[in-house]
């Protein structure tokens, strides 16, 4: 691949203040060569040139957590409370099929990327986002689902989890990872969960975890009562209390040990984050989707005092409505005092120290080029002055104009190089009607 060179009237690099009139170099292995004042930047002979006016150049986009798979159940679980939400969308996830899955990932990835999402931690059942992350050019980490709230199925579930690793690890590269992810609480058993931290550790595999969402996890756990009880009792499964919070009862398996990426948080108190900070534990901060569900605000603020790494998830687009990061960074600003680089941050940097990925969400020699152009030809950014606050403030998903990934190009105005696009729509489109066929 050529090396390519991107020039535009701003660059904004996350680590260093913005560069007027400046340009980015990515070499022909992908990565950043220089980075700096458009008259500074080398032009190697065959490079590929992009001048790109009325843009900003920024990091790609780094979405800490979506479930892609359930991109086709866009707005078809709505105002119920969580538990009765949780199992509709369940209902309806039974009823699809593997082609089901498979489209509404790929169009998941392809609809991020157009967000200017380069690089997602998809959670999800199928195992279909990693091998559409892979296919489709864009980068992550995905984390393969694990439930088994009976004790006594620990074994199947354990079966489980290895054949679908197997099915995913041909998929895996410098750009996609795969991981695993106990469910919740209220779907792994203790004792599963002490074995998937010793697989984890054995395997050396990244975990994700939801935990601390809702009063209702929480009241499960401390007291053994309430709708998450309740379901388990009527499966004949026992159900005790704890005695401990969500993130005490993670704790207690040795999960922590492992730095697992924590998605939601919402109910965590200040001993929670001061323990998370100390063992290296990061959270994935979904605001629109914590309250989207009822399940209220996840204390930013106070995980940002405490040191706890955090970066911005969208979730599916079933609770949070969309896969526009740059709304996420306005939703957490209206909870807690951010700067237009802070909100930013969370987005890129933020949600790449969340997920443990070296070079991705910043602009600086050796970093992976993953770039996107954001356009400034909408009304709202007419006079601009300070392109971070611009973009902060202004942007949406519709401004985007251009991404790349690690130098090659994968989303234009549109338009998805080597993508039949309407192909992949209709896929689409038709699990989106089985979808709705579930739900009736």
């Amino acid at each position: 691949m050529p090396s390519v060179r991107l020039a535009a009237p701003w660059v904004l690099p996350m680590v260093v203040p913005p560069i007027a009139g400046g340009a980015v170099l990515v070499g022909e292995d992908g990565r950043i060569s220089a980075v700096g004042r458009d008259a500074d930047v080398p032009r190697p002979a065959g490079t590929e040139e992009w001048a790109l006016p009325d843009t900003v150049l920024m990091p790609g986009l780094v979405n800490t957590h979506a479930h892609l798979e359930l991109t086709a159940l866009r707005g078809l679980v709505r105002d119920q409370p969580f538990v009765d939400w949780i199992g509709a969308v369940k209902r309806i996830k039974n009823a699809l099929t593997a082609a089901d899955f498979r489209a509404s990932a790929r169009w998941g990835v392809l609809e991020s990327l157009a967000a200017g999402v380069t690089t997602t931690g998809d959670t999800g059942s199928s195992g279909e986002a990693a091998i559409a992350l892979a296919d489709l050019g864009a980068r992550g980490v995905a984390y393969q689902e694990v439930f088994g709230p009976d004790p006594a199925r620990c074994e199947e579930s354990l079966a489980g989890l290895e054949r679908d690793l197997d099915r995913l690890w041909p998929f895996t590269s410098a750009r996609v990872e795969v991981g695993i992810s106990p469910h919740a609480p209220y779907t792994v058993s203790a004792v599963l969960m002490h074995n998937l931290a010793a697989f984890a550790r054995a395997r050396g595999c990244r975990v994700a975890m939801h935990v601390a969402e809702s009063r209702e996890e929480t009241r499960f756990l401390e007291e053994g009562e309430g709708p998450f009880a309740d379901a388990l009792r009527a499966r004949g499964i026992a159900v005790g209390p704890q005695q401990l919070s969500p993130l005490a009862w993670v704790a207690r398996s040795g999960l922590m040990e492992l730095r697992p990426l924590l998605i939601h948080c919402v109910t965590a108190a200040e001993e929670d984050f001061r323990y998370l900070a100390r063992h290296g534990a990061t959270v994935a901060h979904c605001p629109s989707s914590n309250l989207a569900l009822g399940n209220g605000r996840a204390d930013l603020a106070l995980m940002r005092r405490l040191g706890v790494t955090v970066g911005l998830g969208t979730d599916s687009v079933v609770a949070g409505g969309g896969l526009d990061l740059f709304r996420e960074a306005r939703a957490a600003a209206l909870g807690t005092p951010l700067t237009p680089r802070e909100m930013l941050r969370l987005a890129t940097m933020g949600g790449a120290a969340a997920l443990g990925l070296d070079g991705v969400g910043m602009l600086v020699p050796g970093a992976w080029g993953d770039v996107v152009s954001v356009s400034l030809e909408a009304p709202s950014f007419a006079g601009i002055g300070d392109p971070e606050e611009a973009v902060a403030h202004s942007a949406t998903s519709s401004d985007v104009a251009h991404v790349w990934v690690a130098g090659r190009m994968v989303y234009r105005r549109g338009f998805w190089p080597g993508v039949d696009a309407a192909r992949e729509r209709a896929a689409l489109e038709l699990a989106a009607k089985n979808a709705l066929a579930a739900r009736a």
